[in-house]
């Protein structure tokens, strides 16, 4: 898929929004060139009939016209505003989840590799970039081309064929002068959003990497190179605006030229007795009214290079996830399991595996207990086992397919992860319990939060499901960001629930309180645990030592 391709699926989604927007553009130029050129037409009729060169003058009918032209154009620039925004704020929030949606499909692994201000620039400046196509780009290009077409329609009625020559003459080199302007900021625009995310990932790298900077000694020079790398950006962006801003200087003087020479015709046609002359004057103020029009090409067509740009690096993005869309709404019937892994090797190279080889099927009733030494591979086992880290060796199935050839949607209704770190959205209590499970009606939270301990704090605070959990979850101590997080796994009542360390910063007392409710949960499905403190489990429960 091209990034035109890709650009033109995008935007269809929202087309009869972005149509009505444009074609509101088109009459607010289509009026305003009207208002002016009618004007024209009226003022000089009134001259030339209060100087005796008229015999009569119908004042009624232009001026009813000019006014109509007035209030038309006032509001369809209003109404093109209105639904020219809700048309890019609906394609951009469709666009927004699709990204987040493919991001998700990433193995966490695949994820992790990118830079946190690449991940943010994918998700935020490459969309918004993306909304200067309907209304700076396509916009435009419709609005004039049909400001044009009926600029063109009047001239051949009013007058011989060559006014209209002259209009489509002077469109034309508009046309070259345009993609000229095209031609130059495309280049530069494909760098532009190139390094900007580049700036953005070295701004962050700047400020997470602080202590270290100052610690070695090297802050004034990482200061510098981004004072320069600022510096180099602003005079990228000068010279880009530069190019938008010749282009646009040149189509209107093209228009004043044309304006000029369409003068010159018209008052050659009133000699010649061929127009009248409030004709004339309409003729030559109605291509001066195009400049609105003609003279928003080169700008529209200098920014098209950034949003090819963010075009492509988001098309990698969809590109890159695992798997195919989801075809529908519609669930399909998960296949039947179990989870096994033989003569599994888990790790990062496949010459020097972490851990392996191992055969694993963990059986219901009987949760299996990995523990281990840090570094021994636990959790790049639970991460294999979760389809989220290719094997370096050996089997992983579910039931009979191989696992890593399942698609991302249905992997992840077959198994339940919970991962050393957690993160949970900036938002209540309740909207991440529910995430996934909109339906969930309170009481099922209040009683999943009972079961880890969290409802009996909230209680006692006064707190209700609405509580907000704060950036990061920064309302939450550590050992209670993860029962809520373990809630939520709970809640998803998967066939496979892996847990990297779920009881990290509890206490032997709180610990075994939840485990004595959630232990019949854990134990009616394949449960993996990992934990540093495997005494801590109940004693049936098999382990596996790394």
């Amino acid at each position: 898929m091209t990034d035109r391709e890709y650009l033109q699926r995008l935007f269809t989604s929202r087309l009869g929004w972005s149509l009505l927007a444009w074609l509101l553009l088109a009459v607010t130029w289509v009026s305003g060139i009207v208002l002016l050129a009618l004007s024209g037409w009226f003022i000089t009729a009134t001259a030339l009939a209060g100087a005796g060169m008229l015999a009569t003058l119908d004042i009624y009918s232009p001026s009813g016209g000019i006014r109509a032209a007035a209030v038309l154009r006032t509001i369809a620039r209003y109404f093109e505003r209105v639904t020219g925004h809700e048309a890019v704020l609906r394609i951009l929030a469709d666009l927004r989840a699709t990204t987040f949606r493919q991001l998700a499909r990433w193995p966490a692994r695949s994820l992790a590799s990118l830079r946190s201000g690449d991940l943010q620039a994918r998700l935020t400046s490459d969309i918004d970039t993306l909304d200067a196509i309907p209304l700076r780009v396509v916009g435009p290009m419709v609005g004039a081309l049909l400001a044009l077409v009926s600029a063109v329609a009047i001239a051949l009625w009013l007058a011989p064929p060559l006014a209209a020559v002259i209009l489509l003459v002077a469109a034309a080199i508009t046309l070259i002068t345009a993609g000229l302007a095209a031609a130059a900021g495309r280049r530069l625009g494909r760098r532009l959003v190139q390094e900007e995310s580049n700036e953005r990932v070295a701004l962050l790298d700047y400020f997470g990497g602080l202590p270290e900077l100052t610690a070695f000694g090297r802050l004034e020079e990482r200061r510098a190179a981004l004072a320069r790398r600022a510096r180099e950006g602003a005079a990228r962006r000068l010279t880009q605006e530069r190019a938008g801003v010749l282009g646009e200087q040149g189509v209107q003087l093209v228009v004043m030229l044309t304006t000029l020479a369409m003068l010159g015709y018209a008052l050659h046609a009133y000699a010649e007795g061929l127009i009248s002359g409030p004709v004339a004057v309409l003729l030559t103020l109605m291509t001066l009214g195009l400049n609105e029009a003609l003279g928003s090409l080169p700008g529209a067509w200098w920014r098209l290079g950034e949003s090819l740009e963010a075009a492509r690096r988001l098309r990698e993005t969809e590109a890159e996830a695992e798997g195919p869309e989801p075809a529908g709404a519609e669930p399909v019937e998960l296949p039947p399991g179990p989870l096994e892994a033989r003569g599994l090797s888990v790790g990062f190279r496949a010459d020097r595996p972490l851990a392996g080889p191992l055969d694993i099927r963990p059986e219901p009733s009987y949760p299996l207990v990995i523990h281990g030494i840090s570094g021994r591979g636990k959790t790049a086992l639970l991460e294999t086992l979760a389809g989220e880290l290719a094997p370096t060796g050996g089997e992983l199935r579910w039931g009979e397919q191989d696992l890593t050839t399942l698609d991302p949607d249905t992997r992840h209704r077959v198994i339940g992860y919970l991962p050393q770190r957690v993160r949970l959205l900036d938002d209540s209590l309740a909207a991440n319990l529910r995430l996934g499970r909109p339906d969930l009606p309170a009481d099922r939270l209040w009683a999943v939060l009972d079961q880890v301990r969290i409802a009996p704090l909230l209680q006692r605070m006064g707190y209700s499901l609405e509580y907000p959990l704060g950036e990061d979850a920064g309302n939450l101590s550590g050992g209670q960001a993860r029962r809520v997080a373990l809630a939520w796994l709970l809640l998803q009542d998967r066939p496979v629930a892996l847990l990297d360390e779920p009881f990290a910063g509890l206490d032997e007392a709180t610990e075994a309180a939840i485990l004595e409710r959630i232990g019949p949960w854990l134990e009616a499905r394949q449960t993996v645990i990992v934990t540093h403190a495997p005494r801590r489990m109940p004693a049936h429960w098999p382990r596996l030592a790394l």
